[in-house]
């Protein structure tokens, strides 16, 4: 049964870091579906149909089509997508993740960090909005 009021869209080019996000979010936050993405066109795509019950949107940087500071960029801080934070989840310099703050994520995490951090920052980007 999905429920479409409670969406996370996750965008990772990597399949098993996809898998990780999968079984991370479900057991932490049970409540909510997830959609995934192999590339940045797809999410792109996707953002670009019905907004209603996207709740978060955790993105990679480096992947084919669009990157993750890309789909940032240009969706983040236009107003349609005010209500919907958007997460920067990438393996690289910190530079990066700020500045992907700069253009409109709320927050970034650096892959292979501290898992409760991991959950911090997910659970107050859900909690920003309900």
């Amino acid at each position: 049964m999905t429920n479409e009021e409670n969406k996370i869209l996750i965008a990772d080019d990597d399949e098993m870091q996809r898998d990780l996000h999968e079984d991370l979010i479900q057991n932490r936050f049970p409540e909510f579906d997830l959609e995934f993405f192999k590339d940045g066109g797809s999410l792109e795509k996707r953002l670009s149909n019905k907004l209603n019950g996207i709740k978060l949107v955790i993105t990679d940087n480096h992947m084919p089509g669009i990157t993750g500071s890309g789909i940032i960029q240009k969706y983040a801080k236009s107003l349609e997508f005010s209500k919907i934070p958007f997460i920067l989840c990438y393996g690289g310099e910190e530079e990066i993740g700020k500045r992907a703050v700069k253009n409109g994520a709320f927050a970034y995490i650096i892959k292979g960090g501290d898992i409760n951090q991991y959950f911090e920052i997910i659970k107050k980007a859900l909690d920003l909005h309900t």
